[in-house]
């Protein structure tokens, strides 16, 4: 019985491979955008302070310029890449450098309002970013996970090793339609609830 259940929880190799791979991809590029926003110094630091401030002034009277699709899209351009990197055997470099860069650019603004407002500002960068983030990223692992496998798959039998069932099943399709539900919430609510809670953050921070 225990042989039984261990040999169905036991993935393949390359069913193992994707989860690590594109996590340390994205923590590298997480650890970019917190060393870059760290060395800025002197006139940058300067300018950053006054470009955030700047922008929390306008989030506090709540006249920052928001366009319903532009949010949409900013979310859903991942998720796109995504799918469209898990057609070729080039999502296995397309994929962990998309995360990456999705890494890059969640950690960097985080640090920046970490970097000038001490702990305070880590009330508006939550809400900016980390609240999108618990409906954004498990639809980015989940689409970037199955896509690696996809792009395995079409690896070997690009060698000739025609093993596993279809690359593009209806699974997959299953998994790709959940991801991008998620994605789309996490643009809505980045769209209507975020500015909300932002104008809450600014009254904190200014």
């Amino acid at each position: 019985m225990g042989r039984r259940i261990r040999k169905k929880w036991d993935l393949p190799l390359e069913q193992r491979w994707g989860l690590p791979v594109l996590s340390f991809a994205f923590f590298v590029g997480g650890g970019a955008g917190c060393l870059l926003a760290a060395l800025s110094d002197g006139a940058g630091a300067e300018e950053l302070c006054s470009y955030l401030t700047g922008y929390l002034s306008l989030a506090q009277e709540g006249s920052l310029p928001r366009s319903l699709w532009a949010v949409l899209w900013e979310q859903a351009r991942y998720w796109l890449l995504s799918l469209l990197l898990s057609f070729t055997v080039l999502g296995l470099v397309g994929l962990p450098v998309l995360f990456g860069v999705r890494g890059f650019f969640f950690s960097f603004p985080v640090a920046c309002f970490c970097r000038i407002f001490g702990g305070r500002g880590l009330f508006p960068a939550f809400v900016l970013f980390a609240l999108p983030a618990l409906l954004w990223m498990p639809a980015l692992y989940l689409m970037g996970t199955s896509g690696f496998l996809s792009a395995q798959q079409l690896l070997r039998r690009f060698w000739g090793e025609n093993r596993g069932g279809p690359v593009l099943g209806s699974p997959f399709w299953c998994r790709a339609g959940l991801c991008l539900v998620l994605t789309l919430a996490a643009g809505l609510l980045e769209y209507w609830v975020v500015p909300v809670l932002l104008r809450a953050a600014a009254r904190v921070i200014l």
